[in-house]
């Protein structure tokens, strides 16, 4: 009961602070206690931003009374966009900014159809969403890192990890094994790998198959692995798809499954480790370290299987960015920017080196 009303108190001071900000318009997924459980997460962290990080100084952005500028996507991020939007609505006052926090697949479709001007999305764009807007325009929309994921918060982006049972005596896997284990491509070049015996486990293990657990295609925390393990890649016939009430509980499903398949491995979630399974550090090379999925590997995205949260924006090859456009990107890439995302407590703001890749990438109009 407690946290219930917790939660409630939390909905009517987010939906305040709302009301209390002149020329912005909300318009959230968050009309329900259910909704809100989903996308609320307690604070992880405490990071501050990087000192090297410039401050916003905002440019000349000619606009009409009463100019729109509309941001359109996940739900996840709305408490990060609502802070960089009170910022941006303090320098520009002419313009109105409008925000529907639907969910993240509500993002590129909203860019594609000219209803967003930029888009909050809490994963990559799924290949439907990016070929909806390739089939109109002709080239992709533009993707900048704004925020990195959570570590282990179930209600927001979060850091994927990788289950097996917790008497496995396997010490780490690199990101090409992963990849030998999951596909029957295998783009990183490593030989199949079906046993356990084939990673140089022996006794009881040398003989025993991996049984493969996952979600089924196309959702984001699987898409992300199709990308960054697979290298685009296919993945095994043989893979278990387990279901549960939303991906993040299915996870949940797969780990208590292990105890009848303990020579299991699955992709999942640090909110998703049950008693019988443990982490495994990963690698990104052969030979390189193994890295658990620490909060400071994390950050500093040492660890393989760290994520990011984007911003989409429509940008035209050899075109530069609307001036309105730009200038939101700049701030939210500045000190003033990723101290919104500190603040939150539970996505992660940026390192100064990937702030200034993304820096120059707004002014770099090839």
């Amino acid at each position: 009961m407690k946290q219930g009303r917790r939660a409630g108190a939390l909905r009517k001071a987010a939906l305040t602070s709302v009301v209390a900000v002149a020329g912005l318009t909300v318009v959230s997924a968050l009309t329900s206690s259910q909704a809100f459980a989903l996308k609320y997460a307690a604070v992880e962290h405490h990071i501050k931003v990087d000192p090297s990080i410039p401050e916003w100084r905002p440019g000349e952005v000619h606009s009409e009374p009463e100019e729109e500028l509309r941001l359109v996507g996940a739900d996840v991020m709305d408490e990060i966009t609502l802070g960089w939007m009170k910022l941006y609505r303090k320098a520009y006052p002419r313009l109105s900014l409008t925000m529907e926090a639907k969910a993240s697949g509500s993002g590129g479709p909203a860019l594609t159809d000219g209803k967003a001007d930029l888009a909050p999305v809490g994963r990559e764009l799924l290949p439907a969403e990016e070929k909806g807007f390739v089939d109109k325009f002709g080239y992709k929309p533009m993707a900048i890192r704004v925020a990195t994921g959570s570590v282990g918060s179930l209600g927001k982006t979060a850091t994927s990890v990788v289950l097996v049972d917790k008497g496995n005596p396997i010490k780490g896997l690199t990101m090409a094994q992963l990849d030998a284990i999951y596909s029957k491509t295998r783009n990183r070049g490593h030989a199949d790998i079906t046993r356990w015996g084939d990673l140089g486990l022996g006794g009881e293990w040398a003989d025993r198959p991996i049984h493969l657990y996952g979600l089924k295609p196309v959702n984001g925390i699987e898409y992300f692995l199709k990308l960054n393990v697979l290298e685009g890649g296919e993945y095994k016939d043989n893979i278990q798809f387990v279901k549960g009430k939303g991906f993040t509980h299915a996870f949940t499903v797969a780990a208590e499954d292990m105890a009848t398949h303990p020579g299991g491995l699955t992709y999942a979630l640090l909110a998703n480790v049950t008693p019988n399974v443990k982490v495994v550090p990963l690698a990104a090379n052969e030979g390189g370290p193994f890295v658990a999925p620490t909060l400071g590997n994390v950050y500093t995205h040492t660890y393989p299987l760290s994520r990011y949260v984007y911003i989409f924006v429509n940008r035209k090859p050899g075109q530069p960015l609307e001036p309105k456009v730009k200038e939101f990107l700049k701030l939210v890439l500045s000190h003033q920017g990723q101290d919104v995302v500190a603040k939150e407590g539970v996505y992660i703001p940026l390192t100064p080196t990937v702030v200034r890749e993304e820096l120059a990438r707004l002014d770099n109009i090839d």
